[in-house]
């Protein structure tokens, strides 16, 4: 009955997918009541806060920008990169942000983005200057990007 339009789960055995065993009960939870500010990444009403935008996290946002692309198996035209990265500087009592919101959607509506947006589309584009304010060239370095790290190396 998984797959029926009201799918019922009397057993684990029931609960699975024919065309996937995708199971159809839910295994894990966020458990919204755990917070701990003290653990590293912080743990705040069940989910590990780290570097980012807000939802993503800065290894997914940033490591193709300042290596991968950089690499002629993920780049093979030599294509030019830049990266910029924009400051996450929230106006005090903006709903929002502000204009100078970094956050995850709130940055398309930010001037430091729409500067930036501008530049490119009127032909400019090379007058983007690459800008790092993280950490993420580290962290990236320390990808095994073509599998010939130790593998006893430890992040």
């Amino acid at each position: 009955m998984a797959d029926s339009d009201r799918p019922q789960c009397h057993s684990m055995s029931e609960c699975t997918s024919p065309q996937s065993d995708f199971p159809m009960a839910r295994v894990s939870y966020i458990d919204f009541s755990m917070t701990d500010n003290n653990a590293v990444p912080k743990l705040r009403n069940g989910v590990k806060v780290g570097e980012g935008d807000g939802t993503v996290s800065l290894l997914s946002l940033g490591a193709m920008c300042v290596e991968g692309w950089r690499r002629k198996r993920w780049n093979p035209g030599g294509v030019k990169i830049t990266t910029h990265e924009v400051a996450h500087e929230p106006e005090a009592y903006h709903l929002r942000g502000g204009a100078s919101s970094g956050d995850h959607i709130d940055i398309l509506g930010g001037t430091p983005l729409n500067e930036i947006v501008g530049k490119v589309a009127t032909g400019a584009g090379d007058e983007v200057e690459e800008r790092i304010i993280s950490n993420i060239r580290e962290y990236a370095s320390r990808i095994d990007w073509d599998g010939d790290l130790d593998p006893d190396y430890v992040f």
